[in-house]
């Protein structure tokens, strides 16, 4: 089990007392006694001041002492591993002596400059090899750190400062293209990807070659922002994400990514309820409710913290870290055995071409909207019941083997390697399910294997799918979104789309959406083509955006009767007639444990800003469904490590129970 790690923020205006009170001892010793196994603790800041007597950088002009000095020794003397903290893509003092090294993102304004705050510096100057390096260098130097965390991924950004002005005319013979409108900025974006991987790999390397073994991390990069291959230098991958909106779902969602991954993965979430620069704390339930979700997963929860200036824990941070170190207790007592694995049968993929698009697109890490019916999915399957994996395209081959789906939602494209795979996987016995568009292949046209074609132009921008059984109580499942007419070639039609009644594209009774039409159209919803032993799905409706901005309901019980003729006996699942419940199996050959997390009782501000969970959760009445393995009977079920009475029904254990707490673990011995 991945151990419990903090995160401390110390970005500092120039007029705050820096470690004029300090008990780092008590930090250590409050740490320690908690079970966390590592920190990261601030040697840079994004206002560009050193925490420590830097003879190459700007120390903050109001410290006292060696603020990161001291907190690496009292941690490493307790044992804990300790990570620096170097701001990279933002550095307000470096910027306002040397103007040059400023990010421009618009060459019409310049470099924003203020005369105290963040600045976003560009690593493409001489930034880099005058300050950065420099100041690592020092920090190996001098402190007993086991590696470095850096942040801000804006340092890839669009810039047209002189040097990057310089270095793209050296290569391409003109300047920068202005934006999107130039057709250059498809290579442009290439050149941004090329070289933002090569100074990643450049800083890591040059850490790696003075202290092996170190643990090196770019925040986001190599992450589902970024979800490709890393270079060499990076050894770990960190998801820091949004204190905006659901958080355990968010913390879910980004280690379900991080554990398919090819590196450790730290998903960093925060103690503070909106922000970095506040002490408006979550509930402890709530953390407890995505550290949680996290662990089951089999990632890290770092928890993201503010340090006191003075350079103390704060009392909030205290108890948080007391409660959390408890929650990490009482999960080792009921975490799975060490030869117990993730089935991961359900994959959903992703990739740099699902994320920056195929020919055409407008380049690298161009904004984050693909992000979006990648997950509404994972929530739409959760909610549904399923457990899953998210996966990057180049690591798609290694999970394939114990795959028995992969979902490809509303991928813009895919390599030519990667359709290839899925199509083998398919004639093998799997199943694909394809949703939202067909993806382009790279250089070859649009995925051709689904047997069907897809008209150009949308049809409709709403469309309801048919009950998989009638039901004169519920009317038939409304998806919204662009809708094309699809003719069936090789593939055989298992549902029809309905139209909204006498509507077409763009209309609305009034703000809302009409009633369905009593008769189904002639066009399909869902179509199914059988490829050798398996078979391809594709469902003609954008649901994964859809239920990212609506989380309708009813979409979730209508895919869940969709994943039950895709998967009819998964390794486990749940049943919740509210969702909100989410399942995570672990197997060995002599038991299944299945995490139940309830992501229930979020309140969200108006604008889903400050989510927060209180102590109590609602309780949600579930059935816990478990594949009984091959030549095995079970022999007990406990809940919590209580036994309880359950039944076997066509090789499957089914156990009825109310979740009616944060978490728990079924689990089921076998003989």
């Amino acid at each position: 089990m991945e151990r419990l790690s903090w995160h401390f923020d110390f970005h500092s205006h120039r007029d705050i007392r820096i470690n004029r009170d300090p008990d780092v001892v008590g930090m250590a010793e409050a740490l320690a006694a908690a079970g966390v196994e590592e920190i990261i603790t601030f040697a840079k800041c994004h206002t560009g001041f050193a925490y420590y007597p830097s003879r190459v950088g700007t120390p903050h002009p109001q410290m006292a002492g060696d603020a990161f000095g001291d907190v690496v020794r009292a941690c490493k003397a307790r044992g804990l591993r300790v990570l620096a903290y170097i701001s990279f893509g933002i550095d307000g003092e470096a910027c306002r002596r040397h103007p040059e090294w400023a990010q421009v993102a618009d060459p019409a304004v310049g470099p924003r400059l203020t005369p105290d705050h963040f600045i976003a510096s560009c690593p493409y100057t001489p930034y880099t090899d005058d300050l950065m390096l420099p100041m690592i260098q020092e920090v190996i130097d001098n402190y007993p750190v086991d590696g470095f965390f850096f942040d801000t991924m804006g340092a890839m950004g669009v810039c047209h400062c002189q040097s990057c002005q310089d270095e793209y005319r050296r290569a391409h013979g003109r300047p920068i293209p202005a934006g999107p409108a130039d057709p250059e900025w498809i290579r442009y974006g290439a050149f941004r990807r090329e070289r933002a991987w090569r100074v990643v790999e450049r800083v890591g390397q040059f850490i790696l070659e003075r202290r092996p073994g170190a643990k090196v991390g770019f925040n986001w990069v190599g992450t589902v922002r970024f979800p490709e291959r890393m270079p060499p230098g990076v050894t770990c991958l960190t998801c820091d994400y949004s204190t905006v909106g659901p958080q355990s779902l968010q913390g879910s969602f980004h280690a379900a990514y991080g554990k398919m991954a090819d590196l450790p993965c730290d998903v960093m979430y925060t103690v503070i309820n909106h922000g970095w620069g506040d002490w408006a704390p979550r509930p402890l339930a709530g953390l407890e409710q995505t550290g949680v979700a996290i662990w089951a997963h089999g990632c890290r929860p770092y928890l993201g913290d503010r340090l006191h200036p003075a350079n103390r824990l704060d009392p909030l941070s205290v108890r948080a870290i007391r409660h959390m170190g408890e929650v990490q207790r009482r999960m080792d007592a009921v975490y799975p055995d060490a030869d117990a694995v993730q089935p991961n049968e359900v994959l959903v993929l992703t990739g740099p071409l699902a994320q920056y698009g195929g020919p055409g697109a407008p380049g690298f890490a161009a904004d984050h909207s693909a992000l979006v019916p990648l997950e509404g999915m994972h929530r739409l399957l959760l909610d549904a019941g399923c457990a899953l994996g998210i996966v990057r395209e180049d690591l798609l081959g290694r999970h394939l083997s114990a795959a028995r789906v992969v979902v490809l939602s509303e991928l813009k494209a895919i390599g030519a390697a990667t359709s290839a795979a899925l199509r083998g996987f398919v004639e093998a016995g799997g199943q694909v399910l394809i949703t939202g568009r067909l993806p382009a292949v790279d250089g070859e046209g649009a995925l051709s294997w689904a047997g069907l074609r897809r008209e150009a132009s949308p049809w409709q921008d709403h469309i309801y799918l048919p009950l998989w059984q009638p039901d004169p109580e519920q009317s038939p499942v409304l998806v919204h979104g662009a809708f094309h007419r699809v003719e069936p070639v090789e593939a055989a039609v298992v549902l029809p789309a309905i139209q909204p009644y006498d509507c077409s594209a763009g209309m609305r009774f009034g703000h809302g959406t009409g009633p369905a039409s009593a008769e189904p159209s002639a066009h399909p919803a869902l179509v199914c083509r059988r490829l050798g032993q398996g078979a391809v799905w594709y469902l003609e409706a954008p649901i994964g955006s859809d239920y990212s901005q609506r989380a309708n309901l009813w979409q979730a019980l209508w895919f869940r009767g969709l994943m039950e003729r895709l998967l009819p006996r998964p390794a486990a699942r749940v049943l919740s007639a509210a969702g909100s419940v989410e399942v995570v199996p672990h197997v060995s050959p002599a038991a299944t444990w299945a995490f139940l997390i309830n992501h229930g009782g979020e309140q969200l501000a108006a604008g889903l800003r400050t989510a927060r969970t209180g102590d109590a959760v609602p309780p949600y009445p579930v059935v816990v469904e478990v594949r009984v393995p091959p030549g095995r009977k079970a022999a007990a079920v406990t809940v919590g490590g209580r036994r309880r009475r359950y039944r076997v029904v066509d090789g499957v254990v089914r156990l009825e129970t109310t979740l009616d707490c944060l978490w728990t673990v079924v689990k089921v011995t076998w003989r």
